[in-house]
């Protein structure tokens, strides 16, 4: 039986003219029909939890008849994590929470100057607040079609993080934001659709581990942040170059993809290129 998915966009930096409020951030609804059956699953939470929740009333849904499956962590930055306690107080039900161990590292950004990034909260705050934690470096399955990529191994000299640094056993390290994730949504036996929350793994290091854990390879399409703002033209030009030896035939690029690498993505794929704004969604079936 087939399954219709839709991506519901909740929070991204964009917004149209809409009831939606915009921030600096990242939430996806993932709905899943098929035949009288429905799920639902939530990739990050944004910034804040008012926006969440204005912007999932202003998507036609009552907080009552929103029953998640999982909500999915792609990353511990504020911006992806900062409305989940704000969102697990307006629910009445415990929400399994799939993440990596490193999601409340404490982390600091010095892109544009020294400043605190980290989750705004504690284990024990997202516990007590009805969130069950499943934290792990592993792949998840989380059903036939939904897995979660886990801790991406980084391959290539491009895909890098300068910018980072985390405090681990109270040592000041580099941060290669190591709890990146993203998620998989298996379209046919060929081909998958890859849904990002930031990719600081890098996109093309996520797209080859996607490969290694399913074998397919095949993109049919991928969605979320691709982390390429304030990347070098190197990196940009190499992102493109593998990206047309995976030939997706739709690309959703949000947050935090860069307004001139999306230019320079949509001068290369033309055709492949959906802009989208927060309250939109897209929607494709699998088998």
């Amino acid at each position: 039986m087939d399954r219709k998915i839709n991506l519901g966009i909740l929070v991204n930096n964009i917004v149209g003219e809409s009831d939606f409020l915009a921030e600096h951030g990242l939430s996806i609804l993932i709905q899943v029909q098929e035949g009288e059956k429905k799920e639902e699953h939530l990739l990050d939470c944004g910034k804040s939890s008012s926006t969440l929740l204005h912007n999932i009333a202003a998507y036609g849904i009552k907080l009552a008849n929103l029953s998640l499956k999982t909500i999915i962590l792609s990353h511990g930055h504020y911006d992806h994590t900062g409305g989940l306690k704000g969102f697990l107080e307006n629910t009445s039900q415990p929400i399994p929470i799939i993440g990596h161990p490193d999601v409340f590292a404490r982390r600091v950004s010095y892109a544009r100057g020294f400043r605190t990034i980290s989750c705004p909260f504690n284990q024990s705050e997202i516990r007590e607040a009805g969130g069950d934690l499943l934290l792990t470096r592993d792949s998840v399955k989380i059903n036939d079609y939904l897995m979660t990529t886990g801790e991406v191994p980084r391959k290539n000299e491009f895909e890098k993080n300068p910018h980072f640094r985390k405090i681990t056993n109270n040592r000041w390290l580099d941060d290669e934001v190591d709890d990146d994730l993203s998620i998989i949504i298996d379209v046919n036996q060929e081909s998958f659709f890859l849904l990002c929350g930031c990719c600081h793994a890098g996109l093309i290091n996520t797209l080859e581990r996607v490969k290694e854990l399913t074998g397919k390879k095949k993109c049919y399409g991928l969605m979320g942040g691709l982390h390429l703002v304030g990347a070098s033209q190197e990196r940009i030009d190499f992102t493109i170059a593998e990206l047309k030896k995976w030939n997706p035939e739709v690309i959703i690029p949000l947050h935090c993809s860069g307004k001139e690498a999306m230019y320079q993505l949509k001068f290369h794929f033309p055709e492949k290129i959906k802009l989208l704004n927060c309250g939109d969604s897209f929607n494709f079936n699998t088998k």
